[in-house]
C-alpha cells in the first residue's frame, strides 16, 4: 500500500486575493515502539511472579507442618527383634543426648560459677523457646549478658610494658689484662670495684 503525498492548498489571504504556494505534506512517520532497557520486567510479569512465590511458600510451610518430623515406618515392617533393637536404639540415643546435656551444663557451671547461685532463673530462661535452640554455653552467656552478671575482662590501656630481661644493663666483665693496668694506673677505681666485689 504506497501511501501519498496530499497537495494542501491554503485560504486565499484576506484582503489582497493572492492565492499562496501550494504546500505539501509528507506523511507522519508512525512511532517505533523502544525496546524496554536490560533488565526491565513489566509490572504484571512481577506481580505474577509475587503471586507464585506466595503460593509456593505457603506449599511449603503446609507440607513442613503436615509433614512429620521423623517419617514413621509401618510396624509390619520389622521383625519381633528388629522392633526390639529399635526401641533399644531410641533409649540409648535419649540417653546420649542428656550425658551429652549434663556434661556441657557442668562445663559452663565451671566456667560461669555464678550460675549454680541462679540455677532456677537459668532453667526457666532455658526453657524459652528461642533460647532451647542455641547451644548451652551461648545460653548461659546471653542469659548472664541479661542479668548484668558477665564479666568484662578490663581494657588494657596505652603500650604493653615490656617484658624480656631486666631493666639494668649488666657491666662488662674486665679482662685480667685490664685488671693488671686499672692495678698500677687507676688505683682509687680499683680499690672501689675491689671493695664492691666486681673484681675478684
Amino acid at each position: 500500500m504506497e501511501i501519498e503525498n496530499k497537495v494542501v492548498m491554503p485560504d486565499t489571504t484576506p484582503g489582497t486575493g493572492e492565492i499562496p504556494a501550494p504546500v505539501v505534506e509528507e506523511p507522519a512517520e508512525e512511532p517505533q515502539p523502544q525496546k524496554p532497557p536490560k533488565g526491565f520486567v513489566p509490572y504484571q510479569a512481577l506481580e505474577e511472579e509475587r503471586k507464585k512465590r506466595k503460593e509456593a511458600e505457603e506449599l511449603v510451610k503446609e507440607l513442613k507442618t503436615s509433614a512429620p518430623s521423623e517419617p514413621e515406618l509401618e510396624e509390619d515392617v520389622f521383625s519381633e527383634e528388629g522392633k526390639a533393637l529399635k526401641g533399644d536404639i531410641k533409649a540409648l540415643n535419649e540417653k546420649l543426648h542428656s550425658l551429652e546435656k549434663r556434661e556441657a551444663r557442668k562445663e559452663v557451671e565451671i566456667e560461669f560459677p555464678i550460675l549454680k547461685e541462679r540455677k532456677e532463673e537459668f532453667e526457666t530462661f532455658l526453657e524459652d523457646e528461642e533460647n532451647s535452640r542455641i547451644s548451652i554455653r551461648k545460653a548461659a552467656q546471653l542469659f548472664l549478658a541479661e542479668q548484668n552478671l558477665l564479666e568484662e575482662k578490663p581494657k588494657r590501656k596505652g603500650l604493653e610494658k615490656p617484658t624480656g630481661g631486666g631493666q639494668v644493663i649488666p657491666e662488662a666483665k674486665l679482662t685480667a689484662e685490664e685488671i693488671k693496668d686499672m692495678m698500677k694506673n687507676d688505683w682509687k677505681r680499683y680499690e672501689k670495684l675491689l671493695r664492691a666485689g666486681k673484681i675478684v
